[in-house]
């Protein structure tokens, strides 16, 4: 999983799925999610809940991931990175994936600057 909101995720994945199947997605920390497959470009799909997540439940998921390691933010920026190279590739509705992949870059930057300040201060 990539990135996660209330309504859906974005996951890359090896399997080939198609827009509007329906998959079982198992999230660590979370019941398995029921989801629609509502893009798919490449590796990367984007699903959509069957029952959006409650705004408790998220916060939680995300505080869980708030200490990430140097290697998951080098990892999360190598996938934004692909992700941003195929998505810019495509016209249409894929112009959001690379809105999308564009963030979540900027994210792993900051978490690895956050990061080093708190090592530095240690």
């Amino acid at each position: 999983m990539i990135d996660i909101s209330v309504h859906g995720c974005r996951i890359e994945s090896l399997l080939g799925a198609t827009v509007d199947s329906w998959v079982l997605l198992t999230i660590a920390g979370l019941e398995t999610q029921y989801c629609r497959v509502v893009w798919a470009c490449h590796e990367f799909v984007g699903v959509e809940f069957a029952t959006p997540l409650a705004e408790a439940v998220l916060d939680r998921l995300l505080q869980d991931q708030s200490q990430l390691s140097e290697t998951s933010i080098a990892e999360l920026r190598s996938i934004a990175t692909r992700a941003h190279r195929l998505s810019t590739q495509e016209d249409g509705e894929r112009r959001t994936l690379a809105e999308l992949s564009r963030k979540c870059a900027v994210d792993a930057v900051v978490e690895g600057l956050r990061l080093s300040e708190a090592k530095q201060r240690d």
